[in-house]
């Protein structure tokens, strides 16, 4: 959950104090956000496909 919560507190210093937030922590807090969110997809998918085979199997 810490690629959420990066995600979020970047959000909201956006939202709230756009002229004091230091552009390149965002970006590095972003990229890595976008790095997890990344992995978790492919991991939902990988589960997705598993579970289609597993059915397949049964029938």
């Amino acid at each position: 959950m810490d690629a959420l919560s990066r995600a979020v507190t970047v959000w909201t210093r956006m939202e709230n104090q756009p002229h004091n937030v230091n552009i390149e922590n965002c970006k590095r807090s972003l990229i890595k956000s976008a790095h997890a969110i990344t992995q978790l997809w492919d991991d939902v998918l990988a589960e997705e496909e598993h579970r289609k085979v597993g059915q397949a199997a049964l029938a």
